[in-house]
């Protein structure tokens, strides 16, 4: 059972990842546009500017060394990762997403990518850009920094 602190915690985490997918999306969004597009940034949300920092610091540093790197042009399975809806684990690093939907077929995202899947569950673990990416269960996809 976890108190109302914690969940509360747990909320406004959960909204900054929220903010930060959707900003990733954003900017995939321009960079695919192509740089002779200049969009002058949204102003931000109001919730998110009141919102106290989490307690965790690492995320929101890790967060803002990834989007001062120099673009670089991603494959098309790279943005299909990358969009894919990922959460944080709780007590360890890394990240994880549902690889199947509840009747146990591939979630709609990767439905393109089953080559991916399986060299991934039979490989044990596959290294697409900067992420190591590896099954669980059989149910999950997580993924794990690897390195530039």
């Amino acid at each position: 059972m976890t108190s109302p602190g914690e969940d509360r915690v747990a909320a406004k985490v959960e909204e900054l990842d929220r903010l930060i997918a959707e900003l990733q999306m954003r900017r995939r969004a321009l960079l695919e546009a192509g740089p002779a597009t200049v969009v002058a940034p949204a102003p931000p949300k109001k919730e998110a500017a009141e919102a106290k920092a989490p307690a965790k610091v690492e995320r929101p540093l890790q967060v803002r060394a990834q989007t001062s790197v120099p673009a670089r042009a991603k494959n098309a399975l790279e943005m299909t990762l990358d969009s894919l809806p990922w959460k944080s684990f709780k007590k360890k690093e890394g990240e994880w997403a549902f690889l199947r939907d509840r009747e146990g077929r591939l979630i709609d995202e990767l439905q393109s990518e089953k080559e991916f899947v399986d060299r991934t569950r039979k490989e044990g673990q596959v290294v697409v850009g900067k992420y190591r990416y590896q099954v669980s269960e059989d149910k999950f996809l997580n993924r794990y920094f690897a390195g530039a």
